[in-house]
Formats: C-alpha cells, structure tokens, sequence
C-alpha cells in the first residue's frame, strides 16, 4: 500500500487555545472551578492523553480547572501524557473513596473557597467528596458549556480530523487491495495502526454483498476522531447521497430528514461523538451552524464535513490516485 501522508498531531498552541476557550465560557457563566469527569472534556481542556474510553467512564474528577489561577490539575500517579504546562505537583492521585477525594482536592488552591463548582458529570461519591472540599459551594452542570465550547472548531482541529479521515481510509484500502482475504477487518486495524490510530472510534465494518463490499470505518488520531463508510464495487465507492451536501449553515432537521434516502445520522464529531445529535427521531429544533464538524452517515454511506458559510467541506474524500494501491479505484 502506498504510504499516506505523514498524520498531523496536535500542537501545544492549539491545546493552549483550546483551554482559553474553556477559561472564556468560565468567566462568563461565573463558575469558579470546572471539575471534569469525561476524558474527552479532559483532552480538549489540557491535551492529555489517556487510553480512549468513547468518551464516558464512571466520574472521577480526571481534571480541576480554576478561574482564578487558571492552573489545570490533574489526574494522575505519573507524568506520562501531562502536557509540559502541568507541573508534577498539580497532580493528584487516583481514589474512588471518597474521603481520599475529598483530601486530594482540599489540596487543590482555591477549590475550597469556590462559590460555583462546574462538573460535566456527577457521582453520589463526588456530591460527598464536595461537601467536605467545597461546603459552601453550589455544584452546577456544566455539559451544556463543554459541549458549546467545543461544537465550533478551530481551523487546526479540522485539519486534525482530516488526518484521521485519512487514516481511516488506508483502512479502507486495505480491505480493496485484497478482497478476498479472509481477516480483512484485521488488515484494516494493522494498516491504520501503523498511521498511528490508537484503537477504533466505532465498531468495524466489513462485509460482502455479492460484488459490493460493504466498509465502514471509525479511528482515533492523537484524540481526534475521524471515519468514512460505503459501499465498493470494483473498488470504487458509490456516490455521495444528497445527505452530505445537506449539511449547510442553517439546515434543519426537516432540511436534512428531505436529503436522506435511508437510515441516517448527523452528528457532532471531533474528540468522539458530539453535538448536535441529529436522526429521524432526535434533533428537532436543532440547526447546523458554520463552523461544525460533523460525522453524516445515510445507509451505508459516511462521510465527515465540515460546515462552512457555503458548500460543505468533505474531510473524508477518496486519496488522491497517486496514493492508492495498484487495483484499487476507491
């Protein structure tokens, strides 16, 4: 196979803007500390890598940032994936108990005088763990502000998405130039494995219908995903549906729900699966906005995009001929 191009990662000047972004929404919905439990609020916050968890886990305060120091704590034994900006000593160690919790925290400067603490997720534990760190403080939600923050993404971040996109597709390819092969979802996790995808964002897809095969794809790159899906014949994928070219600054769900032709899904991509969350059955009232990357997929078909003041911008294409293996015509 020939080899792609090399896969970008991120840089600390993103990860630094990512968390002013993070620090703005603070400041303006007046939250002291943001405690936060889910690892993808975790990466975009501070760039820290852990193994991918899609997402979710059972909470633990994974990070603490304060409004007033704008330090960043996190969670950790060991400084390995800390971002250099976090010292050893604004580490904390892992507990489940939480009285251990609580004393860890206490630790953190600030925590316990803040007056409004922002967690993305909560736990019975936390609420104890709070009331002896933080007494005086009102425990606010805060997935709302996380999920606003990182819905429209800077130029960077869509170029790391991008890259995933073509990670994903050497996936793909590995399937076309040997169609036959009789582990072909293993060949596509050794050929985006060596690009650099840590684990696959969805569950791999590969499967024959006679002449087509069917492929669908989801990896993750330096935290971010990316992913492509459809049918080949003779190697090469059908058309795009109207579903794609849907996704404009201003659609609606009634917009995109005219454009499908079959099952289907819009939905916020980036560190995993984000908002908007747009099907048949969920989404109403929603609008897409310039700006938003998303992962659309009608039928068997997927494609990742992002949404632009005109035509939507397609970060999964085909590779280019030059790039693709000898039989293939993806």
């Amino acid at each position: 196979m020939a080899e792609l191009p090399a896969v970008r990662v991120m840089t600390s000047e993103l990860v630094a803007t990512r968390r002013r972004r993070v620090l703005d929404a603070m400041s303006e919905r007046e939250v002291d500390a943001l405690v936060l439990g889910r690892q993808d609020n975790v990466g975009y916050s501070t760039g820290m890598a852990r193994l991918w968890t899609s997402g979710t886990r059972p909470f633990g305060a994974g990070c603490v940032l304060m409004a007033e120091t704008q330090q960043t704590h996190l969670l950790s034994s060991w400084d390995a994936g800390i971002p250099e900006s976090v010292p050893f000593d604004d580490l904390y160690p892992l507990t489940w108990n939480p009285e251990i919790m609580a004393s860890s925290m206490a630790a953190i400067g600030g925590l316990s005088t803040a007056r409004r603490i922002g967690v993305d997720a909560c736990s019975p534990g936390f609420i104890r763990a709070a009331a002896r760190f933080a007494p005086g403080a009102q425990i606010v939600p805060c997935d709302d502000l996380m999920a606003s923050v990182r819905a429209v993404k800077l130029a960077e971040e869509i170029e790391l998405v991008r890259s995933a996109c073509r990670v994903a597709w050497s996936g793909v390819e590995a399937v076309l130039d040997r169609p036959d092969a009789p582990t072909p979802i293993a060949n596509a996790l050794v050929a985006m494995a060596a690009l650099g995808a840590t684990i696959p964002s969805s569950e791999p897809v590969v499967r024959r219908e006679g002449d087509t095969t069917v492929v669908d794809l989801g990896v993750v790159v330096d935290l971010y995903e990316g992913g492509v899906g459809g049918r080949f014949v003779d190697g090469r994928r059908e058309h795009a549906p109207a579903l794609v070219d849907a996704c404009r600054d201003g659609a609606t769900h009634d917009d995109l729900a005219e454009s499908s032709t079959g099952p289907w899904l819009v939905r916020g991509l980036g560190m995993g699966y984000e908002t908007p969350v747009i099907d048949a059955q969920r989404g109403q009232g929603l609008t897409l906005m310039a700006g938003m990357v998303l992962s659309v997929t009608d039928g068997d078909h997927r494609d990742v995009v992002a949404v632009t003041s005109g035509q939507p911008e397609v970060l999964s294409p085909p590779p280019p001929p030059a790039d693709r293996p000898a039989g293939s015509s993806a």
